[in-house]
């Protein structure tokens, strides 16, 4: 499933080598299957590697058109007749041993075959009237389209595209990302890093290797030194018309919305869905796996511990509605000054 564009497939591995690398038990008959790449349980195919270790998954992994599955032996009985199981006490770690095996050079801007001997690669293109400033570097098959600015001492890594009339900062630097048109890069944002992915094993923390990409659509501004960590298996997004403030933390696979609002140091961790004219007010924290509604407002140092509904305004934390977050705060100071609260 990952974008060839950005990153070189070691594969493929037969059946034994995965047992051998993982130590994964083979309960399924023996069959000429090869892996040729890996995948989310809800979106693989028959040459598709996956993994499933909690119940909750359970009906995914029912439906699965993946060939071959990590899983344990509890939720084996799950996965679909004629899918091929490897048995796992921690089926996540064994993914991502095989996930590295197979993506072993995941990190770099440049295939690990051909590196770098130009600053602007040969293969790389920019349209009509747009401008490279000194010291920046542009990777392999990158498209930038016309009338764009590429700032000092940028970095563009391979396969990246930009669209028309997009101007990057100064010391930005880009990779595995598609953007649109009209985009405001400032100086110092990072865009496409990995994302903060590792599984316990028994010697530490086994890194995960991040195989998804970025993708930003038309006028995005993105402030100073923002980082913005594409996905693991699936994609990080950021919709049209989102303007992210400075020093904002966006995590792996989550997905922002049309025309939202993020103000300075605000962190959202992974799997969110931020959905479309949300406003995050300053330093607000965002849980992985939220849903925070259309329309959304949350008050600055607001706590997002859970989902929240649509078109409301939060506070607070955990955030809550506003009202009664005002209203606690209210009865904790009279409480704190020596005076009886009033009835609500």
């Amino acid at each position: 499933m990952a974008d060839p564009r950005f990153f070189d497939n070691a594969g493929p591995l037969t059946l034994t080598q995965i047992e051998q690398l993982t130590g994964a038990k083979l309960t399924s008959e023996v069959s000429n299957l090869q892996v040729r790449d890996v995948a989310p349980i809800d979106n693989a195919a028959s040459h598709h590697l996956s993994f499933c270790e909690s119940i909750k998954f359970s009906s995914a992994l029912s439906k699965t058109g993946a060939g071959a599955v990590f899983v344990t032996k509890a939720l084996a009985h799950h996965a679909p007749k004629g899918t091929i199981i490897f048995e796992s006490s921690k089926p996540s770690l064994a993914f991502a041993t095989i996930a590295n095996a197979l993506y072993p050079s995941a990190h770099l801007l440049w295939p690990r075959a051909t590196p770098p001997t130009f600053a602007i690669a040969p293969s790389a293109r920019a349209g009509e009237g747009t401008v490279i400033a000194p010291g920046a570097f542009i990777g392999e098959n990158v498209e930038i389209g016309d009338c764009c600015i590429i700032g000092p001492g940028s970095v563009i890594g391979r396969g990246v595209t930009i669209g028309h009339h997009t101007v990057i900062g100064a010391h930005v630097s880009i990779s595995h990302t598609m953007m649109g048109d009209r985009c405001i890069v400032h100086s110092g944002a990072r865009i496409g890093q990995d994302g903060f992915g590792f599984v316990n094993g028994p010697s530490g923390h086994y890194k995960i290797p991040q195989l998804g990409r970025v993708i930003i659509q038309d006028n995005v501004e993105i402030g100073s030194n923002c980082t913005i960590d594409r996905g693991a298996l699936a994609d990080t997004v950021i919709g049209e018309g989102t303007k992210i403030d400075n020093l904002v933390q966006i995590g792996h696979n989550t997905k922002i919305g049309r025309n939202c609002i993020i103000v300075s140091q605000g962190g959202i961790s992974g799997s969110c869905e931020i959905e479309d004219f949300v406003v995050l007010g300053g330093q607000v924290g965002v849980a992985d796996h939220v849903k925070i509604g259309k329309g959304t407002f949350v008050a600055g140092r607001g706590g997002v511990t859970r989902s929240l509904d649509a078109g409301k305004v939060y506070g607070g934390f955990p955030a809550r509605p506003v009202e009664q977050w005002r209203r606690e705060v209210g009865i904790i100071s009279r409480l704190a000054k020596g005076t009886r609260p009033k009835d609500e």
